[in-house]
């Protein structure tokens, strides 16, 4: 998939920008002059959704009535015309040549897009339900079903525990188990079996970066999984639950399922090995996200058959020339938008976008 073209219009300080783009396109700037605007521009225009906040009149320029984002893609081999419009009424319309999608989760499994950001890394280190949310994401880009049963298991997950909470509704607890573990079941298995197959990249990814060191990244279920087999996860979630129903009904909660999981990231080092959430530095953190999202890129688009477009949001900051070279050999095949404050040495033969104050000039020249 590629994006040729695209329109913004009072986005952010985005006021009227046009750009086509190359296969690798550097975005180019000091800070807060609008690099990450862009970025965030084409995540809202392939994904109906901000990366960065969940209000989507903050996306709006300060004093304009509306926004408006348009690309033109070549994917599967076609032409396709994307536009998204909003105002600050809080209306939405997203368009698909000329064609109005009617419910934007539509966008979620369509176009594949990979984005890595500074906030990003944080969730190493932040509570579970950030880590949880990450996989969710990638798990839905690459699997529509999954998104959907991932809806369906929190709208069944709130109503158990509103049952929970209500003495007079707890004869209907056996109906809202039976459905939490049909789809947390699903789930459970979904997010086991792709992890399993995330590992044969991060393992790849990490030997080319860290040499002698290596990432593993472990996902650690709140009820006890004895096989990556969806009827065995059934049935040791079926037993969990049932020992776990007199305390939730203390409780008042759901204490086990897939909203109580978590995904650890560990560092292993000869013989040893420690959690990055603990005992890992910002440096150390960045890579192994720069592994983990590496990863995805490249098991969604074999998953896909098609390449993803890659967002990167200053990645290169803190990392090493021989690094950088690795990096930049892992992703120089798919089109890719990097934002940068700097000149990067590496890339000195490499046209570039310049952002300054909300507009976008292509230069030819290198980096020099």
């Amino acid at each position: 998939m590629i994006l040729k073209k695209l329109k913004v219009v009072n986005f952010r300080n985005l006021k009227n920008v046009e750009v086509d783009f190359i296969k690798v396109n550097i975005l180019y700037g000091e800070n807060a002059q609008g690099k990450t605007n862009l970025i965030e521009s084409i995540y809202y225009l392939l994904t109906g959704r901000s990366f960065r906040t969940f209000f989507d009149k903050e996306l709006i320029k300060w004093g304009e009535e509306y926004a408006y984002i348009k690309g033109n893609l070549d994917w599967q081999e076609q032409d396709i015309l994307i536009e998204s419009a909003l105002n600050v009424q809080g209306e939405k319309r997203i368009k698909i040549n000329q064609k109005t999608v009617k419910r934007q989760k539509e966008l979620v499994y369509l176009f594949p897009v990979v984005i890595f950001t500074q906030d990003d890394i944080q969730s190493i280190k932040d509570e579970p339900l950030k880590r949880r949310q990450m996989f969710d994401r990638f798990l839905s880009i690459l699997n529509f079903q999954y998104y959907k049963n991932l809806l369906e298991y929190n709208k069944i997950l709130y109503q158990r525990n509103i049952v929970l909470k209500s003495p007079d509704k707890l004869k209907d607890l056996d109906v809202w188990d039976d459905l939490l573990i049909e789809k947390g079941s699903n789930l459970t298995y979904h997010r086991l079996s792709i992890l399993k197959e995330l590992e044969r990249y991060i393992s790849e990814i990490s030997k080319k970066i860290l040499g002698r060191e290596a990432l593993k990244v472990k996902y650690i279920c709140s009820f006890t999984v004895d096989d990556i087999d969806l009827d065995s996860i059934k049935r040791d979630f079926e037993e969990s639950l049932s020992k776990q129903r007199k305390e939730d009904i203390n409780k008042k909660y759901t204490s086990v399922g897939p909203h109580r999981d978590d995904i650890i990231f560990y560092w292993q080092r000869e013989d040893r090995e420690y959690s990055l959430r603990n005992f890992g530095s910002g440096g150390e953190r960045k890579i192994a996200f720069l592994i983990w999202k590496l990863s995805e890129l490249k098991l969604l688009s074999e998953k896909r058959r098609e390449k993803a477009i890659l967002l990167i949001d200053d990645l290169f900051a803190e990392l090493d020339d021989e690094k950088k070279e690795i990096v930049w050999n892992s992703i120089k095949d798919f089109q890719v938008f990097i934002t940068t404050a700097y000149k990067l040495k590496f890339l000195e033969d490499q046209p570039y976008f310049e952002i300054n104050s909300g507009k976008v000039t292509f230069h030819e020249a290198y980096f020099k």
